[in-house]
């Protein structure tokens, strides 16, 4: 038994329905992406932007779907075709080759239609993650930078060594403001806990910062 003129005009029917559906989701595509694009764009890190990316994708993936169905449809419809009565006139129901190559184009762009979105989201998403690692590493860095301690300076400009501070630490213990305290080089060595040769050049240093006076050889006070 043949299919009959009928059964064809409704494939033919299902199909002009599937491909219209598939046009319109192919439009959709297009503003979801323009949509997703402009979000991602102005706020990368917010959930706003990857919930326009996560409905640009599933358009995107129905949209390939119908594609598909309707490449299938048409496949069917060849079929019925073959299994129709050969004395039926079914080059009637068939598309004629203006509405084929009308159809093949708008298949086209509706193809484009999802995978060119595709690659521009897979750009900006790619972008989006570089700037946000980037942030992180400004982030990191300024937290190092802020961390580190910052050297004493002295009067003159200059930053007092570790040495130089021990120096200075032991000599607030031992000298008063407005009193003069004789103290022995060997003895601030002894205090400070440094070797006899480097307290000289520390002692000169703590004293050009102005955080203590000398008098003479070896009388030493706080200032004030």
């Amino acid at each position: 038994m043949s299919l009959s003129k009928t059964t064809l005009s409704a494939i033919q029917q299902a199909g002009q329905a599937l491909h219209k559906a598939t046009v319109v989701v192919a439009g959709a595509v297009r503003e979801q992406a323009e949509h997703m694009v402009a979000t991602v764009a102005s706020q990368p890190f917010q959930a706003e932007g990857e919930q326009a990316f996560t409905h640009f994708k599933m358009l995107a993936r129905l949209s390939q779907d119908l594609l598909s169905l309707e490449e299938q449809l048409k496949n069917l419809y060849a079929t019925a075709s073959d299994l129709a009565n050969p004395v039926m006139d079914v080059v009637a129901a068939l598309p004629r080759p203006r509405a084929r190559a009308a159809a093949l184009v708008q298949n086209e762009v509706a193809e484009d239609a999802v995978v060119k979105p595709v690659r521009i989201a897979k750009r900006v998403a790619k972008a989006a993650k570089n700037a946000k690692t980037a942030a992180q590493a400004t982030a990191k860095t300024s937290v190092k930078k802020a961390s580190k301690p910052t050297p004493k300076k002295t009067g003159n400009g200059g930053a007092l060594t570790a040495n130089d501070s021990k120096v200075l630490d032991y000599l607030k213990t031992v000298l008063k403001l407005g009193e003069w305290t004789e103290l022995t080089g060997a003895k601030v060595a002894d205090g400070a806990g440094l070797p006899l040769g480097s307290v000289g050049v520390s002692l000169k240093k703590v004293i050009a910062s102005g955080a203590v006076k000398k008098r003479g050889r070896g009388s030493y006070q706080l200032s004030a």
